[in-house]
């Protein structure tokens, strides 16, 4: 079992040793940056790009290694072992949430322009602007998502974020895409350790299941919403703790 020292619940790990699944972790949230730095760094080798294009691209090569900097040392740094199990917890900090979004957005300037995909934020009045938890985990499930949403949205359409507060005190995200939706034979593999859902798609088959078991650490959950042929919607809550001060 993959155990939370910080929720009651424990995540089933389905007899995968738990070594395998920490190793599968790290190398699911490195892959993506990598492959992101190496796109980047190809376009960078182009000697058809202005300087404001390469200025451009390097400043998205300097973002994703910090990304991927800070994720491994919160994974390295909340991860720990004992008899045979991993035990995760929060680093929680406090964080302005509606400019925490945008640069986690920011992020996919690039990736947007080359898709002609958008990606569109909302939020309601009622969400706090100030919340304590976990940035770096709640940036991976946000990623994540955003990374599948990007799969599957066909060029012109746009990505939405919607965000907002709940009468229990936590915070709910809405993340919907505008492709063909999940066939439904697939469904029950949704949160299921290495279980790619696409063929053609490559990946460690990790990036729900570890989404999944962040948003609980966090307070909440990840659920499949709306999965049709016009799109798919996923929701996760997260505790905001929005009445907690953190030291900076």
């Amino acid at each position: 079992m993959l155990g939370i020292s910080t929720v009651s619940k424990a995540v089933p790990s389905n007899d995968i040793p738990s070594t395998h699944l920490f190793i599968g972790m790290l190398a699911h949230e490195m892959r993506s940056q990598i492959s992101g730095i190496c796109t980047i760094s190809k376009m960078l080798l182009s000697e058809n790009d202005s300087k404001e294009d390469k200025r451009f691209y390097l400043s998205h090569v300097n973002a994703m290694s910090m990304n991927v900097l800070h994720v491994l040392n919160n994974m390295m740094a909340t991860s720990r072992f004992y008899n045979d199990n991993v035990a995760v917890k929060m680093a929680p900090a406090r964080i302005n949430i509606r400019q925490w979004l945008k640069l986690q957005i920011r992020q996919y300037d690039l990736i947007s322009t080359l898709s002609s995909v958008k990606i569109k934020a909302h939020f309601r009045t009622t969400v706090p602007d100030y919340i304590t938890t976990d940035e770096i985990k709640l940036g991976q499930i946000v990623k994540n998502l955003i990374d599948n949403a990007f799969k599957f949205a066909p060029s012109g359409t746009c990505i939405s974020i919607s965000v907002s507060y709940l009468s229990d005190g936590r915070l709910l995200f809405q993340i919907t895409d505008h492709g063909k939706g999940i066939p439904a034979e697939k469904i029950h593999l949704l949160f299921q350790p290495f279980q790619s859902l696409e063929v053609g798609f490559s990946g460690t088959g990790l990036g729900l299941y570890v989404s999944k078991l962040y948003a609980t650490l966090l307070g909440g959950d990840l659920l499949l919403g709306r999965n049709d042929k016009r799109g798919t919607s996923f929701l996760f809550m997260i505790d905001s703790q929005s009445n907690i001060t953190t030291k900076h």
